[in-house]
């Protein structure tokens, strides 16, 4: 049979006139209606919805715009207007919370009335169906506000993967002794709107298992740019989540694919080690890349825990120091001294180290006096795409002291 909706009941005839016009849709949840029924019987909870309609038509209708207000099934209530001006959810709350409060035996309860807002532009075709979605997407916002974000954001993420919606931004990494970029942190950002910062792209990407697809398209992005890039003798750091470890495509693009012509000039930069399950086959992947030419940094070292077990499990061929140990190095000696003892060992295993987050020239100076020359952050310079030179003014004017490199 052929599909079917019911006009009469889903699409109220006073917003179908208003089919193609940017709109706004509300959702108000109103939990404690079947409480009140019990307790003060059906006069007082129809009474209570009265107030509640009045103090939504109240509000909708200060404006001038169109609006509407309509019943919805059990307690709750839908209601829409034209966009114009800006109205709060918050501002429909208050007043929704003034109108029940008499009717409230417990002032608790009005913690759980909510309402969500949702964009509404009814499809001159098929408005029943578009007003149905909006329906069905406030109410979801209303009920689980945090559940709702998140799946509008992992939408929006899944449209910037396939979209490629990413550039890079460098951030030089310097050598005090040589007085030289000695190489890049790559590091992402998004291009569209609602998807631009790293920790909500990445973030979101963790929390709805999406680390995979969105390692794949920004490997290729890398390649991309290294392909047009003259690579020199500078390294480029790349950060890897170790969810990407799992990712079969990953070792792929890096043994054999997109990554492999570049490997001699890519450190991986590990993150989120906290996430390592199991060391010793991180290490084993590892090795098989350091035969292709790649090399193995981990950050934030004295952050915590997990950054010393991948200094002992991983051999990393670079450490880079946490900038909290790096803030206002100068006035601490206790971290002065953590610091030079570190570098001791790095030197001893053959690694590098790098100080993340130098911010100052107390803190390079500090850094320097520690034994350690590589150092990276925003008195430096910050990110910024191309590959841009570090001012002479940030560089030392006495001789840097010698620092082990690998």
């Amino acid at each position: 049979m052929p599909f079917h909706v019911d006009a009469a009941w889903t699409l109220p005839e006073t917003l179908r006139a208003s089919a193609g016009d940017a709109m706004e849709l509300f959702y108000i949840r109103v939990p404690f209606g079947a409480d009140v029924e019990q307790r003060a019987g059906h006069d007082a909870h129809a009474a209570m919805l009265e107030n509640v309609a009045q103090a939504l038509v109240g509000v909708l209708g200060i404006d001038g715009e169109a609006y509407g207000v309509r019943h919805w099934p059990a307690d709750d209530f839908i209601a829409w207007r034209r966009s114009g001006g800006d109205l709060h959810e918050q501002t429909l709350r208050d007043a929704v919370l003034h109108a029940v409060a008499p009717s409230l035996p417990n002032p608790a309860d009005a913690s759980t009335l909510s309402i969500a807002r949702v964009p509404l532009r009814l499809s001159q075709a098929h408005p029943e169906q578009t007003f149905a979605r909006a329906v069905t997407a406030a109410a979801r916002a209303a009920f689980d506000p945090k559940g709702y974000q998140l799946e509008c954001s992992a939408s929006l993420l899944d449209r910037a993967i396939a979209e490629r919606a990413f550039l890079f931004h460098h951030q030089p990494i310097i050598d005090c002794a040589s007085r030289d970029s000695v190489a890049f942190e790559w590091l992402c950002r998004g291009t569209m709107d609602g998807m631009k910062f790293p920790d909500l792209i990445f973030g979101v990407a963790e929390r709805t298992n999406r680390v995979h697809a969105l390692g794949r398209v920004l490997r290729h992005l890398i390649a991309d740019e290294l392909s047009i890039t003259p690579a020199g003798e500078r390294l480029h750091f790349i950060n890897v989540h170790p969810s990407d470890l799992d990712d079969p495509i990953f070792a792929k693009e890096t043994l054999d694919g997109v990554l492999t012509p570049f490997a001699s000039s890519i450190v991986f930069e590990l993150t989120e080690r906290a996430a390592i399950e199991d060391y010793r086959r991180v290490k084993t992947f590892f090795s098989a890349l350091r035969d292709q030419g790649y090399r193995l940094a981990i950050d934030d070292l004295g952050s915590g825990y997990a950054g010393l077990t991948a200094l002992a499990e991983l051999d990393p061929d670079f450490i880079k120091f946490d900038m909290a140990l790096i803030r206002d190095l100068h006035e601490h000696p206790v971290k002065q001294r953590l610091i030079r003892r570190m570098g001791q060992f790095a030197a001893e295993i053959g690694a590098q180290t790098i100080s993340e987050g130098v911010e100052t020239s107390e803190e390079r100076d500090a850094v320097l006096q520690t034994g350690c020359a590589w150092m990276q952050g925003y008195f430096f310079a910050r990110p910024a795409p191309g590959f841009n030179e570090v001012e002479d003014d940030r560089y030392p004017d006495a001789p840097a002291p010698q620092c082990d490199a690998i």
